[in-house]
């Protein structure tokens, strides 16, 4: 019997079979690469979006908290009682007065109350100070008249315990509600009566306050906080910074592109702002600083991530339209603050 061959015998894929099922599999790969591609720019886009909103929070937080406490020194006011300052090297002048407790730079000559100006200001952006004393007190534990009755008798001060953590060159506040003095700690010390800080000539202008404190008096630290906007290493990224009576510049918050400040300011005695200016025209008012009684705060925070948006973008920033300069992500915040110690 001869062999017959199938009439379908098995045969492999041709060429243009072969071709074409490649080109389908590069157009089925092209759209999962474009899907991915979707998928990781809009995680970019809402990550950078969710780190732009916090960081604006952060900002408006720290901001936020200083301004409030502008020109608290405990039971009394700065309006009421002018605290006696007896500080050598205070690290401005005057160092907490009616007219200091807050103050604004918007360009132009640095104000000689304020502190040294801090390297790499971004320009064109407003910096703010801030003084006051600090929340946390401590209790006078006895009598000035009892703790050193002689040589002389209101150098040394007693204190129940020293949470703050008070240290030799600290800048401290003391006051009974009717008296205020500030002066600078000689030394702090821990000894079977409780701890004592004293404030001799080495720091101080004279080794006596106003008066000799009572059990009645409290003691915080003398603070001061310098809110501006620093250049980084990152192109476009700038930073908010804060330098502090303690501490060197620190960055807060990074990706602040711009600060701007309105001060609200009293001019009919009410307590309550009647118009909002920038802080080189309240410098120009006849009622100055002392009539400050909020702050709007304006903040610009841009993303670190590049490349997020298609169109760039536009939005009110500070009562005006800011046409953004590339593809970043962009967002606005804003708020009013009022001075808790300004309001009657």
């Amino acid at each position: 019997m001869s062999g017959r061959h199938p009439r379908n015998p098995n045969r492999g894929f041709s060429l243009v079979e072969l071709m074409v099922a490649l080109v389908i599999s590069l157009i089925l790969l092209g759209g999962v690469i474009k899907i991915y591609e979707s998928s990781k720019q809009a995680y970019r886009a809402q990550d950078n979006q969710a780190r732009l909103q916090e960081n604006g929070r952060f900002a408006m937080y720290f901001l936020a908290k200083d301004i409030r406490m502008a020109g608290y020194m405990g039971c009394n006011r700065i309006s009421q009682v002018t605290p006696n300052i007896i500080a050598k090297t205070p690290p401005m002048t005057p160092l907490f007065s009616a007219e200091t407790v807050i103050g604004g730079y918007d360009g132009g000559t640095w104000p000689a109350s304020f502190p040294a100006k801090p390297a790499k200001l971004v320009a064109g952006t407003d910096a703010i100070l801030v003084r006051h004393a600090s929340a946390a007190s401590v209790s006078v534990a006895k009598s000035m008249t009892d703790v050193k009755p002689t040589n002389p008798p209101m150098a040394e001060i007693q204190i129940s315990s020293n949470p703050s953590n008070y240290q030799a060159g600290d800048l401290l506040f003391i006051t009974d509600c009717s008296s205020a003095d500030i002066f600078r700690a000689t030394s702090v010390s821990k000894g079977s009566g409780g701890i004592t800080v004293a404030h001799t000539l080495a720091t101080n202008s004279q080794n006596t306050l106003s008066k000799a404190y009572n059990t009645d008096a409290q003691v915080m630290a003398f603070e001061y906080s310098l809110y501006y906007i620093r250049t980084t290493a990152t192109p476009g990224v700038d930073a908010l910074y804060r330098v502090t009576a303690n501490s060197t510049p620190e960055e807060l918050v990074d990706g602040v592109r711009n600060m701007q400040f309105l001060y609200g300011v009293d001019t009919d005695g009410n307590g309550s702002a009647d118009e909002y200016r920038t802080a080189s025209e309240v410098d120009a008012m006849p009622v100055g600083w002392p009539a400050v009684v909020s702050v709007r705060v304006s903040l610009l925070l841009v993303s670190q991530g590049k490349f997020l948006t298609q169109t760039r973008q536009e939005l009110r920033f500070n009562g005006a339209l800011y046409k953004a300069p590339d593809n970043r992500l962009y967002a606005a915040f804003g708020d009013t603050v009022t001075l808790r110690n300004r309001i009657r």
